[in-house]
């Protein structure tokens, strides 16, 4: 077995397939789905299912000589934070940040995905964590088996070859939806849960997330082929 297999939280594929797998295992209902978004563009957004539920986006998170490639978020507190489940990822849960990104979609769209009052593993760490802090729920997911374990066996599940965690030099994020406002949930850059705007009435979550991909991590490296970004979508 190689280091990058023994580890507690082998990195993470972008893979559509993989990740609604995972939606399903952890209690998500069989309605919904993650697909690949292939451009921000409105004539490919075009092609994404609606209703979109939450974007995920896998992004370059170190330069070519190792340093990071953004710098740390102070997020100030808003009237909605406390509605907003967030968990930060803490040190030794590195490689988590796929499992992560899809924790913030799932568990903040519990009710329309199906979770809720039910007894899947997902919900279950929610009921242990609902009333803990960022840093507690991080922790609580780093000695979480049934979550460690799934993720790990989502890395297998992968086309590419797994990675050892000092290999790794992207990272996702989840960008969703919470009372009508758009949320950009990063458990590792990010300080808390950092409510971007109120989506406005002609606005979609969809078309709402892409102006703000677009403006926060595209437009900086327009030429980039370093980006994967998902959509957990109802069929």
């Amino acid at each position: 077995m190689s280091e990058a297999e023994e580890e507690r939280w082998a990195a993470l594929e972008s893979n559509p397939e993989v990740l609604t797998g995972f939606c399903h295992k952890m209690g998500v209902s069989s309605d919904f789905e993650v697909v690949d978004v292939w451009g921000l563009e409105p004539d490919l957004l075009a092609f994404v299912p609606q209703p979109v539920i939450a974007m995920v986006l896998l992004f370059p998170s170190r330069n070519p000589d190792g340093s990071r490639a953004r710098d740390k978020l102070e997020v100030a507190t808003h009237a909605l934070t406390d509605q907003i489940y967030y968990l930060k990822q803490i040190e030794g849960l590195d490689n988590a940040c796929g499992t992560i990104a899809m924790i913030h979609a799932i568990l903040n769209n519990r009710g329309l995905l199906g979770l809720e009052g039910g007894d899947g593993k997902l919900e279950a760490f929610y009921q242990a964590t609902k009333n803990m802090d960022a840093p507690a729920r991080g922790a609580h997911l780093d000695s979480y088996e049934a979550l460690s374990t799934m993720h790990n066996s989502m890395v297998q599940e992968g086309q590419s070859n797994v990675l050892s965690g000092d290999c790794v030099k992207h990272h996702f994020v989840c960008v969703t939806s919470v009372d009508g406002h758009l949320v950009e949930l990063d458990g590792a850059y990010n300080s808390g849960a950092n409510i971007i705007s109120k989506i406005e009435d002609e606005d979609t979550l969809l078309s709402s997330a892409a102006k703000f991909i677009k403006s926060k991590y595209i437009d900086s490296n327009p030429d980039s082929i370093q980006f994967s970004l998902m959509a957990l979508v109802m069929k």
